[in-house]
């Protein structure tokens, strides 16, 4: 239980330090896009700024537009300085004509497309680069210096469309669909402190259309970067945190196998122990009928002792070195090991069946470790099993050249979550203590590592209070 709990704490520890590493690395990238997005085309901003003010300099908006804006604005500031004092609604209609004709002829007139073009080419900026012209603000000064706005960004005008009047100022010129503070390249006001004159406000942007996927692009090493840091980093906490339950997995089967072997080690030697004392009693040293049986109990436990130590040794054998196999019939030797087992479960009500193939089934294999691991499959089947008839189901199956084993039992089965482990060393399904079912948890790891050895293949299917089944492929001889 307070293991569980320490490895759910552990979890949640890692969880939320996954989770704050990942919420710093969006702040980071987030925080560095910010700053690549204020930051970009600034060299190139610098350079189109100078080419603009310079060609406006004795103008307005672009090349040519003063005349243009003169005409319309000093052409009517008197009549619509009358209309403002006297007729305000004569003066809306006439300050929105005027204003319709000049943003038109404007817009006719703008020379930027090619003066843009050639310039791109002549500073060898990127082609990709787009502008926008807006004007932001017209103001007309009356007598006095009375200041009426006439025009401001954001603000319906009828009959102008809004597609051109934007939110960020009348369109004069330019392509450009994404004008944004940071790709403004300059926004110059030109104003008079005399009466009867006028004061306008217009801008240039320029960037290329997909500016979000450009910052983004310059952006990606370092993102990348950043992403295999953290994919490093949880490679590495990933494996650091399997092997740590590799390594308690052990540690508790370690104990399991320390617990499950004191108990089968103590019962023969505590026998051992017994008979010994009785053998140095004098009443049964003077009866030598009594001396024969405690001989047999201290054999019959000596070699109970033995068999334990074999089949840890055994396992050692088959992990260092190659078996030495040869043919046999899988039928005939069947036959045998079956008939061998009958006998000495012929006390335990356990009925075994065999179903063969009506021809000779040869197959390569190691004789003495192959009769192992039938006999632990065997003892298995019956260990595991609580019925007072126990039945164990044998059959040989054949498809081309590859051969199906099969051993299944009446058993109290195997849950799903145990059935990936029965094959592991020391692994128990029964808990620690239970001594219903002994054994050294080696058995089936055993019977896995003859497997191996031979480069056959098993597999289990199980269901709880119906049964296992053991299925062993295996190649024949050729």
């Amino acid at each position: 239980m307070i293991m569980e709990y320490s490895l759910r704490i552990h979890k949640g520890v890692s969880l939320f330090g996954f989770i704050l590493l990942i919420g710093v690395l969006f702040y980071l990238t987030y925080n560095t896009f910010k700053l690549k997005n204020a930051q970009f085309q600034l060299a190139e901003k610098a350079i189109i700024n100078e080419w603009y003010t310079g060609l406006v300099r004795n103008d307005k908006v672009f090349p040519g537009g003063i005349t243009i804006i003169n005409r319309y604005l000093m052409g009517n500031i008197h009549a619509l300085e009358s209309m403002y004092l006297k007729d305000t609604l004569a003066f809306e209609r006439t300050k929105n004509a005027v204003l319709d004709s000049m943003f038109v002829e404007l817009r006719e007139a703008n020379p930027m497309d090619s003066l843009f073009a050639a310039f791109k080419t002549a500073s060898r900026l990127d082609q990709d680069l787009n502008y926008l012209l807006t004007i932001n603000a017209v103001q007309l000064v009356f007598k006095n210096f009375s200041v009426v706005k006439i025009y401001n960004q954001g603000f319906h005008y009828p009959p102008i469309p809004d597609s051109l009047n934007t939110a960020n100022g009348l369109v004069v010129g330019g392509s450009l669909k994404t004008p944004l503070p940071q790709n403004r390249v300059t926004s110059l006001t030109v104003s008079s402190p005399d009466d009867y004159n006028y004061w306008i406000t217009f801008s240039l942007h320029a960037d290329q259309n997909n500016r979000t996927w450009h910052v983004i692009k310059l952006m990606l090493p370092t993102f990348l970067l950043a992403l295999f840091a953290i994919a490093c980093t949880v490679s590495v906490y990933y494996i650091t945190f399997r092997n740590w339950l590799r390594q308690k997995k052990l540690a508790e089967m370690k104990s399991d196998f320390v617990n499950s072997i004191t108990h089968e080690f103590n019962t023969p030697l505590s026998t051992i122990i017994v008979a010994n004392k009785n053998l140095q009693n004098e009443e049964i040293q003077r009866n030598p009928s009594n001396i024969q049986p405690l001989t047999k109990i201290i054999e019959r436990q000596s070699l109970r002792l033995q068999k334990l130590f074999d089949q840890v040794l055994d396992i050692t054998t088959m992990d260092n070195s190659s078996l030495q196999k040869e043919p046999f019939d899988l039928g005939q030797l069947l036959q045998e090991i079956i008939m061998d087992y009958g006998i000495k479960v012929s006390e335990q009500h356990v009925n075994i069946t065999f179903r063969s193939l009506p021809r000779p089934v040869t197959v390569e294999l190691n004789k003495f470790f192959f009769t192992t691991m039938m006999y632990n499959l065997f003892d298995n089947a019956v260990k595991h099993n609580r019925n007072t008839q126990k039945s164990i189901s044998v059959s040989i199956d054949s498809t081309g050249p590859i051969v199906h084993l099969t051993v299944a039992d009446n058993g109290k089965g195997i849950a799903d979550e145990e059935a990936r482990h029965v094959f592991e060393k020391f692994y128990r399904a029964s808990k620690v203590g239970d001594q219903s079912v002994t054994g050294l948890g080696l058995g089936l790891y055993y019977t896995y590592q003859c497997i191996k050895s031979h480069g056959w293949q098993i597999s289990v299917t199980s269901e709880i209070d119906v049964g296992s089944k053991f299925v062993i492929t295996m190649q024949l001889k050729e």
